[in-house]
């Protein structure tokens, strides 16, 4: 179910917890567009919650400053959400594509792949 994109070879992750500022932990490029996904850890539990990509502000400006459902910025959304889902930290793993038409289509293949293994898209993409 956690397929990682074998094809782009410029990524890595890093780990988000509610004590932390999501400014200072992401470590993902600003110059460069792609494709992300956030897994949960809760109660040694891993859950993937969401799939997306940047087009053209970078990867770091998707993460840190792209809207999260209830309307908010991730840098303030996603320590709300943790504290609400009592969740003890997201791992967010992000890969750079070679273009806005790849990242749109890598996100779309990632998502079908998640719907195919579980019957439904994770709960932030829904």
């Amino acid at each position: 179910m956690f397929q990682e994109p074998k094809k782009y070879t410029d990524n890595d992750h890093f780990f988000f917890e509610a004590v932390k500022d999501l400014r200072k932990v992401c470590n993902a490029p600003k110059d460069k567009d792609g494709v992300f996904k956030v897994l949960e850890l809760r109660n040694g539990e891993i859950n993937l919650v969401y799939i997306g990509f940047s087009n053209s502000g970078g990867l770091y400006n998707e993460i840190v400053n792209g809207i999260h459902f209830d309307k908010n910025p991730r840098k303030i959304a996603w320590t709300d959400q943790l504290i609400k889902d009592k969740t003890d930290a997201l791992d967010i793993y992000w890969y750079v594509t070679d273009g806005n038409i790849d990242q749109m289509k890598e996100q779309v293949e990632m998502l079908k792949n998640f719907f195919d293994h579980t019957g439904e898209l994770p709960k932030w993409n829904k």
